[in-house]
């Protein structure tokens, strides 16, 4: 698997805002209008979103379970929570990354780039594709993450999650273009109301 991330903050309607594909993943329950969706609630919706994560499914013989991947989205969307208040992730949440991810691993390969050989990493996932390529990404992000970089968007009405890559650390919204400016706007409402008083 090569995972490269793709441009844009919606793909076909579903939001890639978290920052890291395994919060991308997390975040295949938002709430548009008031209405929670799920967007991997069949085998069509999980190779729609997969196709959308740069998730390549060609790449193997096994088939991701709808069933099993709404529980290793419970399990990692708990294991969020615990991860930004600095605590343990469970034994079991562990294991279970383990066993999804024990195949698969690092290989080393020389490509030739102008002219000259040079030494590239690639990642080899073996096992369902879209479980796997959750797993191993978790499994990386444990190695360098930032509790104070985990959030949750500050509109209580969105469940968007995401891990704050700015410089500053200072990002608030799932995105400016919708939640940031929603609050924005009804700031604006709340002081033109009190001045026209």
């Amino acid at each position: 698997m090569n995972q490269e991330r793709i441009a844009g903050e919606f793909r076909e309607g579903m939001p890639f805002l978290g920052s890291h594909l395994w919060i991308d993943f997390l975040n295949t329950t938002p709430v548009i209008k008031g209405m929670a969706l799920d967007l991997i609630e069949s085998d069509e919706a999980v190779n729609r979103w997969a196709v959308q994560a740069n998730i390549d499914l060609s790449a193997s013989d096994d088939s991701d379970s709808v069933a099993d991947l709404h529980a290793l989205r419970a399990r990692l969307a708990r294991a969020f929570d615990l991860l930004a208040a600095s605590k343990p992730v469970p034994r079991e949440t562990i294991d279970d990354i383990n066993k999804r991810i024990d195949r698969s691993g690092m290989r080393l390969n020389l490509v030739e780039r102008d002219g000259l050989p040079i030494l590239e990493e690639r990642v080899m996932l073996v096992g369902p594709p879209v479980a796997t390529a959750i797993a191993w990404d978790f499994a990386q992000f444990l190695g360098h993450f930032d509790p104070e970089r985990m959030r949750h968007c500050a509109n209580p009405a969105c469940t968007i999650q995401f891990y704050d890559i700015g410089k500053n650390n200072r990002r608030r919204w799932c995105t400016m273009s919708i939640c940031g400016n929603r609050d924005k706007v009804a700031h604006y409402r709340v002081r033109k109301a009190g001045t026209a008083v």
